[in-house]
């Protein structure tokens, strides 16, 4: 995973930080949105890289959920907050081993994630997620995007991402197409505080 890991990128390890950015930037109400009547009940979730786990907040009640993220941080926060049977977090790389442990997935999740992955990183995590994805499952992606004639304030906040692999919409779509054939997808110029996301649903 590449990512700015120094100076005042360090801070986000920290839980609180880290939520209080997601909140500022609308990060957490963006990634709401797009889960919020789309998720259904006793659904099975994959959620990799799943920080905080903010997202279970804004889940049906009944439904299968696993999140792995890689900050020790992050997970020992959420396990505290989200204390719930059907709610279980992993601090580790979510890799082939993990697969056999899991049932087969309606839903994949990948907010702000794809953008901390090269593209062999990126290869790989989606082969991983075909192979346990059911046939009509869906992934759902978020992350910040560069597009042309883009709000000077909006690119150098995203040029400045903890990630080092923010790619134009083509890019990201593209590489989406090698594991899914349809890819349903929307780019949001926020206004306030000036940012650009790439939001995907893909199904095959």
């Amino acid at each position: 995973m590449s990512q700015k890991t120094q100076g005042i990128h360090k801070f986000f390890s920290y839980p609180l930080i880290y939520s209080l950015t997601q909140k500022i930037m609308s990060a957490e109400s963006k990634r709401a949105a797009l889960v919020k009547n789309v998720i259904k009940e006793n659904s099975y979730i994959l959620d990799v890289g799943c920080g905080t786990g903010k997202i279970t907040e804004v889940l049906p009640k009944i439904i299968n959920y696993y999140g792995y993220d890689i900050s020790k941080n992050y997970i020992n926060y959420a396990k505290l907050k989200y204390k719930k049977k059907n709610i279980r977090f992993f601090c580790k790389k979510f890799s082939l081993s993990e697969i056999k442990k899991l049932p087969k997935l309606d839903y994949v999740i990948l907010f702000g994630i794809i953008h901390h992955l090269d593209d062999h990183e990126l290869h790989n995590l989606l082969f991983l997620i075909k192979k346990i994805i059911k046939k009509k499952g869906v992934l759902l992606t978020c992350d910040p995007t560069f597009i042309k004639k883009q709000n000077f304030i909006a690119k150098y906040l995203i040029k400045n991402d903890v990630g080092n692999n923010v790619r134009f919409p083509k890019e990201y779509i593209n590489r989406l197409k090698k594991y899914f054939k349809i890819i349903d997808y929307k780019i949001d110029n926020q206004k306030f505080i000036p940012y650009t996301w790439l939001s995907t649903r893909c199904t095959n």
